[in-house]
């Protein structure tokens, strides 16, 4: 009896004072939409099965909307971004130091063969990209092609690609994918290499720097593993499988 009220008093001080399971449970959002998404959200499930004391929440939300609630502090980081375009601004998010994704954005058209090397190879022609996809706006109107299309979404770009209303559609590799399958648009492929490969990487409010270490040893052995190429080739695959069979 002595011993069981010795325990239940253990329990209120531990209940009062502070947490006996001392997990940290995070929100983290991001700002992309499938299929991209999907894939964040499979890797950070991973890392979460591999954390002790941590836990994961993810959800997506609107680009802006992500970003400006991890760096209020209601969410507690947002996935994934380029740290020096994103911290600049927002001053209350710092990055972690391991890329576990790097967005490609690539020329899709229906001529495979044509050698598309970098932006300035698409001059000549009529090219589209997606409102929102800034770094691909930039360069197209840097570039100055022939005819310019900026569309609302990736499945109207892919509709003109396909309809013959431009030669080129400029998007992130992943999103090309998912819209090739949406508009059943199966002659149309992406031109290898991409024109850009930036890494990305998981940001963090200051008020959890302290799991930064713990986030990059995760992803370091991830990566080493290839626990993250798994999940982005099984995606990857499961999109173009989709694209066949439509």
């Amino acid at each position: 009896m002595k011993t069981r009220s010795i325990f239940f008093t253990f329990l209120i001080f531990c209940h009062l004072s502070f947490p006996c399971s001392a997990e940290t449970r995070l929100y983290i959002s991001t700002g992309f939409t499938s299929p991209v998404s999907d894939f964040y959200h499979n890797v950070l499930a991973e890392a979460d099965k591999r954390m002790d004391g941590v836990s994961i929440e993810f959800e997506a939300l609107p680009a802006e909307r992500s970003l400006v609630l991890a760096n209020r502090g209601i969410n507690d980081g947002e996935c994934c971004r380029i740290p020096a375009v994103i911290t600049s601004e927002y001053k209350n998010l710092k990055p972690i130091d391991i890329s576990f994704y790097s967005a490609k954005f690539s020329a899709f058209s229906k001529n495979k063969h044509k050698k598309i090397n970098s932006f300035n190879d698409l001059k000549p022609y009529s090219v589209g990209t997606v409102k929102g996809w800034k770094i691909a706006v930039m360069k197209i109107k840097e570039v100055k092609p022939r005819e310019v299309q900026i569309v609302t979404t990736p499945d109207q770009l892919f509709n003109m690609i396909q309809q013959n209303r431009i030669d080129y559609g400029v998007v992130g590799y992943l999103s090309g994918l998912q819209s090739i399958r949406n508009v059943q648009a199966t002659d149309v492929y992406a031109i290898e290499p991409p024109l850009i490969e930036k890494p990305l990487y998981l940001i963090l409010h200051n008020k959890h720097s302290a799991l930064i270490p713990l986030f990059n040893k995760i992803f370091s052995e991830m990566n080493a593993d290839g626990s993250i190429e798994k999940i982005y080739n099984k995606l990857s695959k499961s999109l173009t499988q989709k694209t066949t069979r439509n």
